[in-house]
């Protein structure tokens, strides 16, 4: 059984709070970008309204790059956001969700794409710079706040045990 899609008014709130929580970590740049990834990945695609993802996802990209104090603004990091949340979008809507561990898996492909995106485009729009380690921090803990993103977008499903 396949679990029902979040509400609109929800899945905007807990956008809304996960841009607040992006930009209340700016201080600690890896706990930042676990909670970019989570916005952008897993709360802001939405399937057959890609406009209200692709706006949740440019807000995220430009809340992470004005928060950085160091390299340029040019828009790399919103950029990237908003062409891995309309793939999402679309992958969403062309292969349904079974359950929690198919969730996972898709967030671990988008979650890896997201990370060769992001430094490609900002790349592209800055010039070199480091990687740092806050991608290895995000693929790390996306068992827990995939779960997390799961429970809340999806209160009544099943987590896959039996």
């Amino acid at each position: 059984m396949r679990p029902l899609p979040p509400t609109v008014l929800r899945q905007n709130l807990l956008c809304a709070a996960g841009l607040a929580a992006v930009l209340l970590t700016s201080p600690f740049p890896s706990l930042q970008a676990v909670v970019h990834a989570a916005l952008v990945l897993a709360l802001a695609p939405r399937i057959g309204a890609p406009l209200s993802g692709a706006l949740w996802a440019l807000a995220a990209g430009w809340a992470v790059e004005l928060s950085l104090r160091l390299p340029p603004h040019l828009g790399g990091t919103a950029w990237a956001d908003l062409t891995v949340v309309l793939i999402a979008g679309w992958t969403a809507a062309r292969w349904p969700l079974d359950g929690l561990k198919d969730w996972l898996a898709r967030l671990a492909a988008l979650a890896v794409l997201h990370v060769l995106l992001l430094h490609g485009m900002v790349r592209l729009a800055a010039g070199p710079h480091p990687w740092g380690w806050s991608w290895l921090w995000t693929l790390l803990s996306l068992p827990f706040w995939g779960w997390g993103v799961w429970r809340l977008l999806h209160p009544g499903s099943t987590t896959g045990r039996r």
